[in-house]
């Protein structure tokens, strides 16, 4: 089994079904679980588990970079305020 952090554990394997071989998921942790797919149903779920992952890995760094546009922002105006330097319009 693959330990995918302290508490969840996961291994896939291949077992023979009906239409030759297929997958087993099993994840063990506070809940166990068993998941048999056929190679067209693994298939579409990793493509959907990787799709998501994406998404998820976009809106994390887009919010990291808006939370160090936003403490730069900040950093600059801390800045110009120690200096006493004020924006003139043009």
């Amino acid at each position: 089994m693959t330990q995918a952090s302290q508490d969840m554990k996961f291994d896939v394997s291949l077992y023979a079904c009906d239409d030759g071989d297929c997958l087993k998921i099993e994840i063990a942790g506070a809940q166990n679980m068993v998941l048999f797919l056929s190679p067209h149903q693994a298939r579409a779920f990793a493509s959907e588990l990787i799709q998501t992952v994406y998404r998820a890995e976009v809106k994390n760094s887009l919010q990291k970079k808006q939370q160090s546009a936003s403490v730069s922002t900040s950093s600059i105006e801390q800045a110009a305020d120690r200096y006493g330097v004020r924006p003139h319009a043009v």
